[in-house]
This record gives structure tokens, sequence and C-alpha cells, in this order.
């Protein structure tokens, strides 16, 4: 999977747009590329674009145990994230939701870049 970072410096909103297949190696990669630069930013909102992704080869334990990793990275739970996603990779992320909601992370899934930036913004 590759990705690029865009700055939405009036709303202090890092949005990041993702390309290929989600896999957990790209996903560890992706998680601590952007919480460094969330930081550096102070930014505590951001939106993950995942609507031109290829698929996800996450299983379901390692969407499980993501919430874990942000714990890890001290991510703190004020911290929010807008997930789009494209109507294949629904299931899997709309489970991604429950597990990060179930640790106090405010994370909500999206099928367009509009509804996210609005709910971020609210």
């Amino acid at each position: 999977m590759k990705w690029e970072f865009f700055h939405n410096t009036i709303d202090k909103i890092l949005v990041i747009k993702t390309e290929g297949v989600l896999d957990l190696p790209s996903a560890d990669r992706l998680r601590a590329e952007a919480w460094k630069v969330l930081k550096e930013h102070g930014y505590l909102h951001c939106l993950l674009d995942h609507s031109n992704a290829d698929g996800s080869s996450l299983s379901t334990l390692d969407i499980y145990d993501l919430p874990k990793k942000y714990k890890e990275l001290d991510i703190p739970h004020n911290f929010r994230m807008a997930v789009v996603v494209p109507d294949a990779m629904r299931e899997d992320l709309a489970f991604y939701e429950t597990v990060c909601r179930n640790n106090a992370y405010s994370v909500s899934i999206f099928f367009d870049q509009a509804s996210a930036l609005n709910w971020l913004k609210s």
C-alpha cells in the first residue's frame, strides 16, 4: 500500500489518501508515520481515505489488535479519525470501528469524504 499526506491547516486535519491493498505491515508503517506528523503539527483529527484501496488482507485478529498499537504509540483518547472506505471494505472496517470504540478511540467509518470531514469538524 502507498499513501500521501495532505494538511487541512484551517481545520487542523491530516488527510491521508491511500492506494493498494491494506495489509498489516503497511498499516503499521502508516500508523507510525501519521502519528509522527500529527504530533509535529499539533493535530488531533485525521481523515484516512481508503476509497481507492484495492481491498484488505487484514484478518479479524489483526483488526481486533489495532487499538493496542494505538496505546503503544500513546495516541490519546481525544484523537478522532474518520475513515472513508469503499463498499468492498465495509464489513471489515465496520468491525474496526466497533473495536476502536470499545477501546475508547473515536473512529467512524464513512463512504464519502464530505461526510467524514463534516463529522471531524463537528
